[in-house]
């Protein structure tokens, strides 16, 4: 069962985009040190806590199966629905038109920016909606499963500001990449524009999935 379906647009990964944009790789520690400074005390030993504790070894097959296949159908719908909002159609004509002369880059900048901070709303918003719903029918599965459900639950607390503040610089970046569009094609920079912010958009939403990537591929494990 493929959880991506075939007719959306490849994403690619943030990071590479980022570096074809001439972002610099910025050294980061491994995720265990990240993590662990994340954390507040509560949250530290409640986890210990949970981790020391071993998982039931209970297994409803029916209830997986069940799991397994509405994860697959909301994650479709969902990636169906975001790239589909991407594409706003009068934005995107209003990107093939030639720019009108005399008006400043921040006006003309002004909608796609509105745009771009809708979509960045929406994606977190349907994404942790999705995790939030996937979670219990995780717990009815097995018992690692259901550990793991609790698991995702503490991480997404403690990483949702720090994911957050990693995708402030977003705007910045595209408001550069337009001034360059403007500065080699006046009057037609705002189609090569549009086209990039398809692809920030498509490699944000890439880089927000990778939680329920990673519970929907436990889930589909036959050793969980």
């Amino acid at each position: 069962m493929s959880a991506v379906p075939a007719q959306l647009p490849a994403a690619e990964p943030l990071a590479r985009l980022l570096l074809q944009w001439g972002v610099a790789p910025v050294r980061t520690a491994p995720v265990a040190e990240r993590l662990g400074g994340w954390l507040g005390w509560a949250e530290a030993i409640g986890l210990s806590q949970l981790l020391a504790t071993p998982p039931s070894a209970e297994a409803n097959v029916a209830a997986r199966r069940e799991a397994q296949d509405w994860a697959a159908a909301a994650l479709d719908r969902l990636q169906a629905d975001l790239t589909a909002a991407f594409d706003d159609a009068l934005l995107a004509q209003d990107a093939a038109e030639p720019a009108p002369e005399g008006v400043p880059l921040a006006d003309l900048l002004a909608p796609f920016r509105l745009h771009h901070a809708q979509q960045q709303r929406s994606m977190a918003a349907r994404i942790a909606t999705l995790r939030e719903r996937l979670r219990p029918r995780m717990a009815e599965a097995s018992g690692p499963l259901a550990r793991l459900a609790v698991l995702d639950a503490v991480f997404e607390r403690t990483a949702v500001l720090h994911e957050r503040q990693a995708l402030t610089g977003l705007p910045a970046l595209l408001t550069k990449r337009a001034e360059a569009h403007q500065a080699a094609d006046p009057r037609h920079w705002r189609q090569r524009f549009w086209a990039d912010l398809q692809r920030a958009l498509r490699a944000e939403l890439d880089l927000r999935l990778q939680p329920v990537l990673g519970l929907i591929e436990a889930l589909n494990q036959a050793d969980c």
